[in-house]
């Protein structure tokens, strides 16, 4: 697979926005891609995808997991005029969370603002830039106003890399053993909810879906932090 037919893959999943247990957006891509490519896959009971090529006579099976959420707002309720209540889902520093940053409410896109913070939690109130239609849906989410995808200079830039590109990495890389034909067992596991405590990723672990025996890699996009070191068990 070139860099081009990466892209394409990338940028599919990155034109969906996503917040923990909000993922149904980049599913649908996932799923749709696995089903073009002829890849078998599953969605498990918590709304994981779990994806398979070749068998266990290959030899030991290899699991390769990478997680759809991304850090975002889930909206509690509405507060009256145009503000909204919502709650901050995911590891991202104070310093973030300006009062006035572009933010965009989903599903819908609809234009909107960071607000002041409520409360000791990571609560905020968001203030729409304009009434809200009658005939557009009433938001769940909400997402930084950052753009979906673009390619600079031959790097690949977006507001959801962490982690969709592991989640295209996995595609990828099953789509190649495919056409290949490869001699392989590998087990795609595309997750749900990891920005809230790896809630998707335990799902699976407990369901005892991966043999006891696979290697699993994990597929990140976050910079390194303490106490896990790239490259340990």
């Amino acid at each position: 697979m070139n860099a081009n037919e990466f892209s394409a893959i990338a940028r599919r999943l990155m034109s969906c926005a996503a917040a923990p247990f909000y993922e149904h957006g980049v599913r649908a891509e996932v799923e749709a891609i696995c089903a073009e490519h002829g890849l078998r896959f599953a969605r498990d009971t918590f709304g994981n995808v779990l994806v398979t090529y070749g068998s266990r006579s290959a030899g030991r099976p290899i699991a390769l997991a990478a997680h759809m959420d991304h850090p975002g707002f889930e909206i509690l309720k509405p507060l009256g005029g145009r503000r909204w209540l919502a709650q901050f889902n995911g590891g991202v520093p104070d310093s973030y969370f300006k009062p006035g940053i572009p933010v965009r409410l989903m599903p819908g896109a609809i234009p909107a603002r960071l607000g002041k913070r409520i409360g000791k939690e990571k609560q905020f109130e968001l203030i729409v830039n304009r009434a809200l239609g009658k005939t557009e849906s009433t938001p769940h989410f909400e997402v930084w106003e950052l753009e979906d995808f673009a390619v600079r200079s031959g790097r690949i830039h977006g507001r959801s890399c962490d982690d969709l590109i592991g989640v295209a990495a996995i595609l990828a890389t099953l789509i190649e053993l495919k056409l290949s034909r490869a001699r392989a067992h590998v087990i795609g596991v595309i997750s749900r909810a990891e920005e809230v405590g790896f809630q998707g990723a335990l799902t699976v672990a407990k369901s005892k879906f991966i043999p006891t025996d696979a290697l699993v890699v994990s597929l990140e996009t976050s910079k390194e932090l303490p106490p896990t070191k790239w490259g340990g068990a």
